[in-house]
């Protein structure tokens, strides 16, 4: 709760400061619970069922339009029913495959349409004039375009889908 102890109207409604904090506090809840809702779906082998083994888990960093969010990445054990002889069980990582690039789309579009229409430096000072961006930001012009390129020249597939093998 923000509250001003002089009851004046000099200082009516919230500050850039202000909303960009309170903003950034809102988008940390509600990333981290949606990726936790996620993620409890994703203990299961897409195959059989079966529940997969947990190894541990790390963080990960979630780049937002109003901060960067640390959410815990759990690292999953493949399920016996994929493994092979040329396949052995091997490490899953559902959340970096569903975020590879640890990146939410409204932020890869702000930069994008900022770098492509101002300099560099220009795009990144606005963005963290007006975004709460305290530890700055880092993206390339390149690499986004790149990105959008990729992303239109491929089919878009579902990131739950694999292939299970033959039994």
């Amino acid at each position: 709760m923000i509250e001003r102890p002089d009851c004046s109207l000099v200082d009516v409604g919230l500050t850039l400061a202000e909303g960009r904090a309170l903003l950034a506090k809102v988008q940390a809840q509600l990333v981290s619970t949606q990726v936790d809702r996620w993620l409890s779906g994703q203990t299961h082998c897409q195959c059989c069922g079966e529940a997969l083994s947990h190894k541990d888990h790390r963080s990960t960093v979630v780049r937002t339009v109003y901060g960067k969010v640390t959410v815990k990445s759990p690292r999953l054990w493949s399920c016996a029913c994929q493994q092979t002889v040329r396949t052995p069980r091997h490490v899953v990582h559902p959340l970096s495959k569903a975020l590879p690039s640890r990146t939410t789309p409204e932020l890869k579009y702000l930069q994008a349409k900022w770098a492509s229409q101002m300099p560099y430096r220009q795009a990144t000072a606005m963005l963290k004039e007006v975004l709460p961006l305290e530890k700055g930001i880092s993206f390339s012009a390149r690499g986004i375009g790149f990105e959008l390129s990729e992303s239109n020249s491929t089919p878009t597939s579902s990131v739950t889908s694999q292939s299970c093998p033959a039994r």
